[in-house]
């Protein structure tokens, strides 16, 4: 594990994991650098990339003090360079933004203001949208401020599951790119090498407290098939191996497949609740998440 930096810290650490990511890059860094909130900075984790990712990740580093620039020698996987992102971060708040989603300016301050208006809260997500490769709206996306996270922790973590075992799974790419309080993922495992592991990340998350939503939409999430997690869920095992393992062969499918069950029933089961209920949310969870036994 990479020790935490000291110095004077930020408010808020912006890691942006990438690899190959040229063609929205740009687009990107220029918005979260256009921040009503001027107390941040921005760690860009460049995984090997092999096109003009580290050009543009230079020239920004080289015109904004606020910009810190990584590069890591050989390609870690998709998994690893986002927790390499987060390690590397000092700020008492911290978000994945990720290299071709777009943020409005008040992005960070809103979700700063809904966090210190909250201390029982871990993370902030604000209202979001898709849009497409070209940047147009796309279908999807809903508002945040309906929806209220349960303050009993076995409600929220019934919560959860309908939300990522269900239609609004997609939901997951907005609150991956939440703001947090950078000790509470401190305490959590991070992002596995494995499918869905942002599952188990925001159950282990509620274990510390809720999540709050802010009213005003600042976030637009990208769908285009060139995005970091486009394929996992489209069958294509190897592909989805070559994601998080690069340069190695496909290991056991089964037994990769069950760590995502594993991790999700241990932290189910150190939810505040009664014996019962973690029995009730492991069944839950196991019910709702039988397409996961079809091919990722």
């Amino acid at each position: 594990m990479i020790d935490r930096p000291c110095g004077d810290a930020p408010l808020v650490s912006v890691g942006v994991p990438v690899h190959n990511g040229e063609a929205y890059l740009e687009q990107t860094l220029t918005a979260l650098l256009d921040q009503t909130l001027d107390d941040f900075e921005l760690v860009v984790c460049d995984n090997a990339s092999t096109d003009r990712t580290p050009e543009i990740v230079e020239k920004f580093a080289a015109g904004d003090e606020r910009v810190r620039s990584v590069r890591n020698p050989v390609n870690i996987g998709l998994a690893r360079n986002f927790n390499r992102a987060f390690q590397l971060a000092r700020g008492r708040y911290f978000r994945w933004a990720m290299a071709d989603d777009l943020v409005d300016p008040t992005n960070l301050a809103d979700c700063v203001a809904a966090l210190e208006a909250d201390a029982g809260a871990v993370l902030a997500v604000p209202s979001w949208d898709l849009v497409d490769a070209e940047g147009n709206p796309a279908r999807g996306g809903r508002e945040l401020a309906s929806f209220t996270w349960d303050a009993d922790p076995a409600r929220r973590m019934h919560q959860l599951i309908d939300m990522v075992n269900g239609p609004s799974s997609i939901a997951v790419l907005a609150y991956l790119s939440g703001l947090v309080r950078t000790e509470a993922v401190w305490a959590t495992d991070q992002l596995g090498s494995y499918p869905c592991s942002d599952h188990v990340l925001l159950a282990q998350l509620l274990l510390r407290g809720r999540f709050v939503e802010v009213p005003r939409r600042s976030l637009h999430v990208r769908l285009h098939e060139a995005s970091a997690g486009h394929g996992i869920g489209t069958g294509d095992y190897a592909a989805v191996h070559r994601t998080f393992f690069p340069g190695t062969e496909p290991g056991n499918l089964l037994r990769w497949r069950a760590s995502r069950y594993r991790r999700m029933w241990e932290v189910l089961d150190r939810t505040d609740a009664s014996r019962a209920q973690r029995t009730s949310l492991r069944a839950r969870y196991a019910t709702t998440s039988v397409r996961g036994l079809l091919p990722v």
